[in-house]
C-alpha cells in the first residue's frame, strides 16, 4: 500500500471514493475521552477484524446528506496534542483479545496547528475480538453490526482450518500446427493450519482467445446464459499436503481438436469468463469469476467473487 500523507487524503476526497466493506471514514469528533466513544472505537475496529479487515480514517468526515451519504466531504483534523496515537493505540488495546498487525498511521495536516488525522489499518484476524462493551461486531453495509452466536463460533474457526490463495494463469505453447497449452493453478496456504486435500474446479469457456479447449467430444455445457463451456477437475488429492507457508501448483494440458461450429455452420457461442472453485479440507470455497484476457496474459489472482493482477 502506497504512504498515507495528506496529499492521499486531499485525493480521495478529490476523486469521492467511497466507503466500503473495507473503509470507513470518521469525523474528528469521533474520537473523544469519554466512555461512550471509547467504545464505539473498539466496535468499529473489532467489526474489521472480525471481518475482512480494512482502514479506518479519523478525521475524514462523510457527507451527511443522503445524496452523497458515505462519500468523503472534507478533511477534519484533530489536534494532537488533545488525542495522541498513544491515547488511540491504549484505547484499541482494550478489545479482547487484542489484535496482531495493527497498525496507526498519524497522518501531518498542520504542523503549525500540530493536526492531525489517523488511518488505523486493520488485519483480518484469525479469531474473534470483543470491543469494550464485551460484545462482537461485524461489518455489514457500512455499519458495525453485533453478531451472531454461531457468526462469532465461525469466526473462532478460522483457526482450524487452511487458509488459501490462489492464482490462476491458461499457458500457450508457442509454435506446432495448432495451438495449445496447459492450465496451471498454484495454490498458496498463507494461513496456520496445515492443507491435507485440494481441489480444482474450472469452468472453462469453449474458446479462450483463439485457444480452444476440447474435452474429448463435439459438444459442450452450457451456462445459465446458454453459452458453451467445459467443466474440468484439477485434483490435488494424492499430493503432498500443503504446509502453511508453502504453495502447490496443479496444471492440466489443453490440446485441441473440437468443432467451433454447429452442424449448421453456424458459429458455437462460447462463455466470457473462467470460473473457479476452489476447496480444501473443511475452508469455506474459493470462487471467482475471471476475465479470460489476463488469464491468457499472466498469472491472475483468484479471490471471493472477482480477481486482481
Amino acid at each position: 500500500m502506497s504512504e498515507w500523507n495528506k496529499q492521499r487524503h486531499d485525493q480521495m476526497i478529490a476523486d469521492g471514493v467511497e466507503e466500503s466493506l473495507s473503509l470507513d471514514y470518521k469525523r474528528a469528533d469521533s474520537l473523544a475521552k469519554t466512555d461512550g466513544k471509547k467504545t464505539e472505537v473498539t466496535k468499529d475496529v473489532s467489526a474489521f477484524a472480525n471481518s475482512t479487515g480494512g482502514v479506518l480514517i479519523y478525521g475524514v468526515p462523510e457527507f451527511g446528506h443522503d445524496a452523497r451519504r458515505h462519500l468523503p466531504e472534507r478533511l477534519d483534523p484533530i489536534r494532537r496534542t488533545e488525542i495522541s496515537k498513544e491515547w488511540l493505540d491504549q484505547v484499541i488495546q482494550t478489545i479482547q483479545p487484542q489484535i496482531e498487525g495493527l497498525i496507526i498511521h498519524p497522518v501531518t495536516i498542520s504542523e503549525q496547528d500540530t493536526t492531525v488525522c489517523y488511518v488505523v489499518e486493520v488485519p483480518q484476524s484469525d479469531t474473534a475480538h470483543m470491543a469494550r462493551d464485551h460484545r462482537y461486531y461485524k461489518r455489514h453495509n457500512f455499519n458495525a453490526l453485533a453478531m451472531e452466536d454461531y457468526e462469532v463460533r465461525d469466526v473462532m474457526n478460522r483457526t482450524t482450518h487452511p487458509k488459501i490463495r490462489a492464482s490462476i494463469f491458461v499457458n500457450k505453447r508457442a509454435g506446432g500446427f495448432k495451438p495449445e497449452g496447459v492450465i496451471l493453478v498454484k495454490v498458496e496456504n498463507v494461513g496456520r493450519v496445515l492443507a491435507r486435500h485440494v481441489m480444482v474446479e474450472l469452468e472453462l469457456p469453449y474458446d479462450m482467445n483463439g485457444l480452444i479447449a476440447p474435452d474429448g467430444d463435439k459438444t459442450c455445457e452450457k451456462n445459465e446464459e446458454g453459452d458453451c463451456y467445459l467443466l474440468r477437475l484439477i485434483s490435488g488429492f494424492g499430493q503432498s499436503p500443503i504446509f502453511p507457508g508453502s504453495y502447490l501448483v496443479l496444471r492440466r494440458k489443453i490440446h485441441t481438436g473440437v468443432q467451433t461450429r454447429k452442424l449448421d455452420g453456424s458459429p458455437i457461442q462460447s462463455a466470457r469468463n473462467v470460473k473457479v472453485s476452489i476447496f480444501a479440507d473443511e475452508m469455506p470455497a474459493l470462487r471467482a469469476k475471471l476475465d479470460v484476457a489476463p488469464v491468457v496474459l499472466g498469472w491472475t489472482s483468484v479471490e471471493n467473487g472477482n480477481a486482481s493482477r
